[in-house]
């Protein structure tokens, strides 16, 4: 028992050095990341087209978020080499076109966008959590979809809290979230690509996946999660997920009130209409970060593929997940981002589905 109460204290003083020479003054939330100036020779890529950065959604909560996140998101597009289309311009095409959520983003408005701009590639997403506490908290979803085609030729997801980065006796934790946002931005466009991983010679399961039903007590906890499996089947090479904006439109064309079900009828039309083989829903029925109970965030999700040629179900799975499932020792391998865990669980979810018969 001895030995391995030593072999922690060594583990936690290494751990603790390591962090120490990362450990800065703390900053304020205003201005989180200033422009950088860069010369063109300077930046990766230069020269990769125009880009138009849509106004992210805001599930955080939090007013301030976008004001924010958005001119950093600009910032690092820029200096990945590409020119972003003017945003003032953007908002009034936008508003002119009644067009009342940019989270997503339909063939016909990414034909439009392309018209308009001459953008070649367009990014949407959304902030899914920002909270300036004690314990800071912020979460980003984003995808690059092809003004051309519609199709999504890029996701990722990144989320973290200040307590992510804590090591022996608190060192390393970030106190404030603007110095948490640039280490989730890092995160973020770590895989930023632009090419198209569906060019290939094998044909890919192509999937439309809808909003879950959200029994939980977060809002948007639905939508949070079916953007998380589209990044998620995007990154799988056997997948090729559609766009929700396509999948949104068609929605309210057919009138389809209902989350987490649907009737035979609209399996069909759905399918024929996205030219999909399959349909994905599913129900949210916790999503909870911990802190109303002051335990660890925990979430459970059921999910469904519906095969849009003949009316069956292919694969049905649920997974529930704990941020307390991955500690190591005393309070090591918790995982403090509900977000986190969802993403986790979402995978796992996938990781059973790949194995279903016939796909």
């Amino acid at each position: 028992m001895m030995r391995m109460f030593f072999i922690y204290i060594a583990l936690l003083l290494i751990l603790a050095a390591c962090s120490i020479g990362d450990i800065k003054e703390e900053g304020t939330i205003v201005n989180t990341e200033k422009p950088v100036t860069v010369a063109p020779e300077e930046i990766s890529g230069a020269g990769k087209g125009t880009i138009a950065l849509l106004p992210f959604d805001n599930f955080s909560g939090n007013r301030d978020a976008l004001l924010q996140i958005m001119p950093i998101l600009k910032n690092r597009l820029k200096t990945k080499g590409y020119e972003i289309v003017d945003m003032e311009r953007l908002n009034d095409f936008l508003c002119k076109r009644r067009v009342r959520s940019t989270g997503y983003v339909s063939n016909e408005l990414a034909l439009n966008i392309k018209k308009e701009f001459m953008a070649e590639t367009i990014l949407a997403g959304s902030v899914i959590s920002f909270a300036a506490e004690k314990n800071p908290r912020f979460g980003i979803m984003a995808r690059l979809i092809d003004a051309s085609s519609g199709t999504i030729l890029w996701a990722d997801y990144a989320s973290a809290t200040g307590y992510d980065f804590t090591t022996i006796l608190g060192f390393g934790r970030l106190k404030t979230v603007s110095r948490l946002i640039p280490k989730v931005m890092d995160r973020l466009f770590a895989s930023f690509s632009t090419n198209n991983i569906h060019d290939k010679t094998v044909p890919s399961y192509k999937i439309a996946v809808m909003p879950l039903q959200n029994n939980s007590r977060v809002g948007n906890a639905g939508i949070i999660v079916m953007y998380m499996f589209l990044t998620e089947l995007l990154k799988n090479e056997m997948f090729e997920p559609v766009e929700y904006g396509d999948v949104r439109k068609l929605i309210v064309d057919s009138r389809i009130r209902s989350k987490g079900e649907l009737e035979y009828k609209n399996i069909q039309a759905l399918s024929k209409s996205l030219d999909t083989r399959g349909i994905l829903v599913g129900v949210v029925d916790l999503y909870s970060d911990g802190l109303d109970v002051s335990s660890a965030p925990s979430v459970s999700i059921t999910a469904r593929l519906l095969d849009g040629h003949n009316n069956k179900i292919l694969w049905y799975n649920n997974f529930h997940l704990s941020g307390d499932n991955d500690i190591i020792l005393l309070d090591w391998g918790r995982i403090r981002s509900v977000h986190r865990i969802a993403y986790k669980a979402v995978s796992g979810l996938l990781q059973k589905m790949m194995k279903t018969k016939g796909l």
